[in-house]
């Protein structure tokens, strides 16, 4: 008999959760679940998920990100809806001002609205609604919003300038900020080229809280080296030493995203499909002592669970890192 060829199995929620269901004997084949039990069964797939952030960077959930540098400001927010402006490193475009754009200017003349990403190969648009970034003249990044789609190469722009762009001024657009990220183990300064040259990045230090406490000369200008990430509630937070005296920077960073909530029955895992055996028994351990299984199969089921928990969590990771300290790492030309 010849294989299917298939590849596209992928439980939902409503199939895991009946599935864990069943394994702690509340329905049983062909029955379905109450409403108000399946909402509780919802609610503590949603928390086992969270937790299992906790058990370390898997490769599915790492991404590689950019945060954009202002002279002068040493700490910065992260996470959707932050003032500050980052974005996965494969969604930005970076193009030119090619028309001198004076104080008061609401449109702006850029070489191209659609671009190759150095840093992905992957093309990105620039549409209504994205964050816009203009290099002024006084050295500072003006941040603003596409306030329409594009006439051909002039993109309206939300909010004035607030100061001049000479033709030939960096201009980067992107959609999505990035999602609150969990940790950051890992960043580069960006060195950013001309579009259609080589950038340069840079390996930097991540500091602890107590190691990035003791820098000195917090405020003196310079150019960036190292940094801190910390996971504050709300909005994570970035702090960058030294002082960034130039916006010819920005640092690319390693980040581990969260997990994607299960919101509604036709939802799918944001785990790759050799975790759902490990759901769908970590489910049922979980809801166990709320349905009073007798104590050999609840046994029997956190045995199978820790198991399948192990076996996966062990594929999911990268190989160790051949580097084992940032001074081994060149500056490297993409």
């Amino acid at each position: 008999m010849a294989s299917s060829g298939a590849y596209s199995y992928q439980p939902t929620t409503y199939q895991l959760i009946q599935g864990a269901a069943r394994l702690v004997s509340a329905i049983q084949t062909g029955e379905t679940l109450p409403d108000d039990e399946y909402a509780d069964m919802l609610f503590a797939l949603n928390g086992m998920i969270s937790a299992w952030q906790a058990s370390g960077i898997h490769v599915w959930s790492q991404l590689d990100a950019t945060l954009f540098l202002q002279p002068g400001q040493i700490l910065y927010q992260l996470g959707d809806g932050s003032p500050d402006r980052c974005c996965a490193t494969s969604a930005w475009l970076q193009t030119a001002n090619t028309v001198f754009a004076n104080t008061g200017a609401t449109s702006i003349t850029v070489a191209e609205t659609t671009t190759v990403n150095p840093n992905q190969g992957a093309p990105n648009t620039i549409l209504s609604g994205d964050h816009f970034g203009v290099w002024l003249d006084d050295g500072t990044i003006f941040w603003t919003t596409v306030a329409g789609a594009p006439s051909g190469f002039s993109v309206p722009i939300a909010t004035p300038l607030p100061s001049p762009a000479s033709s030939g001024a960096q201009i980067v657009d992107y959609t999505a900020d990035l999602v609150r990220p969990l940790r950051v183990p890992q960043m580069r300064r960006y060195t950013f080229a001309a579009p259609g040259g080589s950038p340069i990045e840079t390996p930097m230090s991540s500091y602890s809280q107590l190691d990035y406490a003791q820098v000195p000369n917090k405020n003196t200008p310079g150019t960036p080296t190292a940094g801190f990430f910390q996971p504050t509630l709300g909005l994570a937070q970035a702090s960058i030493w030294p002082n960034p005296d130039s916006s010819l920077w920005a640092v690319k960073f390693t980040a581990q995203r969260p997990l994607q909530d299960f919101l509604t029955q036709g939802n799918t895992a944001d785990l790759p499909i050799e975790w759902s055996s490990a759901i769908r028994f970590n489910l049922a351990k979980e809801i166990s002592l709320e349905y009073d299984v007798p104590a050999d199969r609840s046994q029997r089921i956190k045995d199978e669970a820790d198991e399948k928990f192990a076996v996966v969590q062990m594929w999911d990771r990268e190989p160790q890192s051949v580097y084992f300290g940032v001074q081994s790492f060149p500056s490297v030309r993409n």
